[in-house]
């Protein structure tokens, strides 16, 4: 399966990732981000392909409080 490099696999929605829009990788939001472990990812994901904010903090908080985000 083909990923978009633009799109979060998770939710499909834009991951605003700086490097794919040609911008310095150190501008990227990520990198003031506290991200889950690893471990926590779905196992399904692609390792080159960023997801976004909103997916980002959601596993984040599942991890540390041990709760899961219903949208």
């Amino acid at each position: 399966m083909r990923t978009n490099a633009s799109q979060c696999p998770l939710c499909h929605q834009p991951n605003q990732c700086a490097v794919v829009a040609g911008r310095e990788s150190d501008t990227c939001w990520c990198h003031h981000q506290t991200f889950a472990p690893k471990a926590q990812l779905p196992q399904a994901l692609a390792p080159d392909v960023c997801i976004c904010q909103a997916c980002a903090e959601a596993l984040r908080l599942e991890t540390e409080l041990g709760v899961k985000r219903v949208d």
